[in-house]
């Protein structure tokens, strides 16, 4: 899977482990792509368009920036019962959304056909963090890794 091998050199989570994790890879042709909640139904991607380089959210969706448009990128998406530890790259932000059917997943302006599905242990509102890693090699794809956990976790962070 293109998704997975963008990731092979990187040990994405050397202490904890998150309750469950998916790889993704998808086209961007305008600079961003977003995690949404849901089937997406209601969720307003224009309200959540990134400005610069940082997330920004509504609480359906959140945008993600990329550096380039028109290109593939790879995304690690992991959800945790605490909060998440933090990633390597440059982190992009935080944000909240809430998944009251407890599935998220990624999509571009396009609206591409449904990828892989993040199943949560838990619906209802939950923090994301996003990080963007180095491509792996000159030319491979942007690399995303996107950390989600419950919203009413002690918001304590752990360094990782």
């Amino acid at each position: 899977m293109e998704s997975e091998t963008a990731f092979a050199d990187e040990e994405l989570f050397p202490r904890d482990q998150p309750w469950d994790a998916v790889f993704d890879a998808l086209s961007v042709s305008h600079s961003e792509f977003w995690l949404v909640a849901d089937d997406m139904l209601g969720a307003d991607l224009v309200s959540a368009v990134p400005e610069g380089d940082t997330l920004k959210g509504n609480g359906a969706a959140v945008g993600i920036p990329t550096q380039l448009s028109a290109r593939r990128i790879a995304v690690v998406l992991s959800v945790w019962e605490e909060p998440a530890p933090d990633g390597r790259g440059v982190l992009l932000g935080t944000s909240r959304i809430t998944a009251p059917g407890r599935e998220l997943s990624l999509v571009n302006v396009e609206g591409r056909e449904p990828g892989p599905v993040l199943v949560l242990p838990d619906e209802g509102e939950h923090e994301v963090k996003v990080w963007r890693l180095a491509p792996a090699e000159a030319g491979g794809p942007e690399r995303y890794d996107v950390r989600v956990w419950p919203a009413d976790r002690e918001d304590s962070f752990r360094s990782g």
